[in-house]
């Protein structure tokens, strides 16, 4: 007697198939996840330039508006005098799209993240990052504040705290 033995059957292709798309689609999620951390970690760090450029603008503008007060006054027909800037967003040529205009705390809290204020009341300056995951500070402030203070020379612009961005100081 015969027995009839079935016929081999080549191994199911679509499992290998499968197999390969099922390791093809982790290795996208996780290339993926991988650029998306580094796309934010590159957002933080071009808002810490952002904020440091122009923190660096607002001083370079308050040294040439003394210097010109200065060399005003000294000229001997009695020059026009510059008057001193109280706001450092007016010693400004031009003002950074993101300024607000002038406006205190609470204002400031409600205002779109990357906006920078002046508060005459203190005379500080304020700013309010878009990604407040960014910024340490002592109190855990959500906002930075920058004092516009009066010397002999140029005014200065000192933090009020001290602010951490990204693991850098912020001053």
């Amino acid at each position: 007697m015969a027995v009839l033995r079935p016929a081999a059957q080549p191994a199911p292709v679509w499992n290998a198939r499968l197999t390969e798309w099922g390791a093809m689609v982790v290795l996208v999620l996780v290339l993926g996840m991988v650029l998306a951390y580094q796309a934010r970690e590159l957002r933080g760090q071009a808002e810490l330039a952002q904020i440091k450029g122009t923190l660096g603008a607002l001083r370079t503008a308050l040294v040439v508006a003394h210097l010109e007060s200065k060399v005003a006054k000294a000229r001997p027909e009695g020059g026009v005098v510059v008057p001193a800037q109280r706001n450092p967003f007016d010693a400004l040529q031009q003002s950074p799209p993101n300024y607000a205009g002038l406006a205190g705390p609470e204002a400031l809290a409600v205002l779109p993240g990357g906006s920078w204020v002046f508060d005459p009341v203190c005379r500080c300056i304020g700013y309010r990052p878009t990604e407040t995951a960014w910024l340490q500070s002592p109190v855990g402030a959500v906002s930075m504040w920058f004092r516009v203070g009066s010397t002999e020379g140029p005014l200065q612009i000192t933090a009020q705290e001290s602010y951490v961005w990204m693991g850098q100081p912020v001053d």
